[in-house]
Protein backbone atom coordinates (compact mmCIF):
# COMPACT_ATOMS: atom_id res chain seq x y z
CA UNK A 1 0.00 0.00 0.00
CA UNK A 2 3.23 2.42 0.81
CA UNK A 3 4.06 2.02 -3.30
CA UNK A 4 0.81 2.71 -4.02
CA UNK A 5 0.86 5.91 -2.27
CA UNK A 6 3.99 7.18 -3.31
CA UNK A 7 3.65 6.58 -6.69
CA UNK A 8 0.35 8.43 -6.37
CA UNK A 9 2.00 11.27 -4.91
CA UNK A 10 4.58 10.98 -7.27
CA UNK A 11 1.94 11.21 -10.15
CA UNK A 12 0.29 14.30 -8.43
CA UNK A 13 3.68 16.08 -8.49
CA UNK A 14 4.20 15.25 -12.36
CA UNK A 15 0.75 16.40 -13.01
CA UNK A 16 1.52 20.05 -11.00
CA UNK A 17 4.91 20.13 -12.67
CA UNK A 18 3.42 19.79 -16.11
CA UNK A 19 0.87 22.55 -15.32
CA UNK A 20 3.29 24.62 -14.47
CA UNK A 21 5.45 24.62 -17.25
CA UNK A 22 2.23 25.01 -19.35
CA UNK A 23 3.10 29.01 -17.89
CA UNK A 24 6.46 29.49 -19.74
CA UNK A 25 6.11 30.78 -23.52
CA UNK A 26 5.76 27.64 -26.09
CA UNK A 27 9.04 28.42 -27.14
CA UNK A 28 10.86 28.44 -24.38
CA UNK A 29 13.91 26.05 -24.00
CA UNK A 30 13.03 25.57 -20.10
CA UNK A 31 9.69 24.46 -21.42
CA UNK A 32 10.85 21.80 -23.76
CA UNK A 33 13.23 20.36 -21.25
CA UNK A 34 10.09 20.36 -18.49
CA UNK A 35 7.22 19.12 -21.09
CA UNK A 36 10.02 15.94 -22.63
CA UNK A 37 10.72 15.02 -18.77
CA UNK A 38 7.16 15.12 -17.79
CA UNK A 39 6.00 13.18 -20.71
CA UNK A 40 9.03 10.33 -19.64
CA UNK A 41 7.85 9.89 -16.12
CA UNK A 42 4.28 9.92 -17.16
CA UNK A 43 5.02 6.82 -20.15
CA UNK A 44 6.85 5.18 -17.40
CA UNK A 45 4.73 5.96 -14.50
CA UNK A 46 2.21 3.79 -17.22
CA UNK A 47 3.95 1.39 -17.83
CA UNK A 48 4.80 0.82 -13.60
CA UNK A 49 1.17 0.43 -13.47
CA UNK A 50 0.19 -1.63 -15.95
Amino acid sequence: MKVKTFLLTLGVGVVAGGALALMLPSQSPVRRTVQNAVDSVEQSMSNMMQ
